[in-house]
């Protein structure tokens, strides 16, 4: 068993290493837990050379990590070196397992079989651990994938993209480079994605570099040689069923939380739906005193939001009152809001 620290932080991502360093820069006792051999593994598995967005643009940043837009490479490379320079207490192959105890007095239990005290947690475990599947027979024959590393491994193929999210997107622009491929929205828009993501996607099938069926869905997926292609993706269109003949199929439909693990700790969730995320207070608590949850695992995905989130949770857990990274701009958005006292009030009542 370790001695004990103040703020144990559970994974590693963007809010994870944002709370981990700033603890480490105020000198507080801390211990970092990540399950995989690296840092940030969900920006890990991006694809190669992904550009990575620093969206909102006008969100101010706050962090002892520092992020801009740019590759994936460039990103992970810059954070290792904060890591070390701030002496971050990263455990690597640490995957926690349990969390007992109470505030002030926490027990954490890892895969490997070690016990650590903390007096807070913070979980920052987010979502990637628990891909969404298609959900129809055939989800998982060897060429459906939920995953794409490295676009320039698949060339001369037929390649049908299911999700039209960021993630689906960049993965179907960077295949049809050297592919051809077939994005199946289930809409008929794009309304969950970046801007600079739609202006490509629509200039692409615009141009016939990419193929499109809008408002179509999965219907089931079959092992076959027809047309000599290994697989048969069955679709339903607004025209009927099609079946479209293809080398593979590749998934990008988002992830949903850990939820058995997390309600493991004792943290509670509202409703009984997939999406569902816990609740928290203003201050990132949980309904378990002294765990605090922030990041995607909170319904907070972008990296920009999860590190402020990271930076501001420690500042909570020291007693210190922080306004909100975005807390001037929606003043300035809520200012003429009828029988709003301040953000909270606007926020509540919408």
């Amino acid at each position: 068993m370790s001695d004990s620290v103040r703020i144990a932080v559970i994974g590693s991502g963007p809010s994870g290493l944002s709370c981990a360093a700033h603890a480490a820069e105020l000198n507080v006792p801390h211990v970092l837990f990540e399950a995989e051999e690296h840092p940030s593994h969900t920006i890990f598995r991006y694809q190669k050379g992904k550009h990575v967005m620093a969206e909102p643009g006008i969100l101010p940043l706050r962090s002892p990590i520092t992020f801009a837009a740019g590759k994936r490479e460039a990103v992970l490379g810059k954070w290792d070196e904060e890591i070390a320079k701030y002496k971050v207490n990263i455990r690597n192959r640490a995957a926690v397992t349990s969390i007992t105890g109470s505030k002030g007095a926490f027990e954490i239990k890892t895969a490997a079989g070690e016990t650590h005290l903390a007096e807070h947690v913070v979980l920052c475990i987010g979502l990637q651990g628990n891909i969404r599947k298609l959900g129809v027979p055939g989800e998982d024959l060897e060429r459906v994938q939920y995953q794409l590393d490295d676009p320039a491994e698949y060339i001369g193929e037929t390649i049908v993209v299911v999700g039209a999210g960021d993630a689906g997107i960049e993965n179907a622009l960077a295949l049809a480079e050297n592919n051809r491929v077939i994005l199946i929205n289930r809409v008929d828009e794009f309304p969950r994605v970046k801007q600079g993501n739609m202006d490509l996607v629509t200039a692409a099938i615009r141009d016939d570099r990419m193929e499109c069926r809008f408002g179509t869905t999965a219907l089931e997926v079959k092992a076959t040689d027809a047309d000599g292609k290994p697989l048969c993706f069955v679709a339903q269109t607004p025209q009927g069923i099609e079946n479209i003949a293809c080398d593979r199929v590749i998934a990008r439909l988002g992830a949903i939380p850990a939820r058995k693990l997390v309600e493991s700790f004792g943290v509670q969730f509202p409703n009984a739906t997939m999406e569902a995320v816990p609740q928290v207070s203003a201050t990132y608590e949980s309904n378990v005193p002294g765990l605090y949850i922030i990041g995607a695992l909170g319904g907070y995905p972008l990296i920009k939001q999860a590190m402020n989130q990271g930076y501001e949770v420690v500042e909570y857990i020291q007693g210190n009152i922080v306004e909100p990274a975005d807390e001037p701009l929606l003043k300035d958005k809520f200012r003429n809001f009828t029988g709003a006292k301040n953000v909270a009030d606007a926020l509540a009542l919408i």
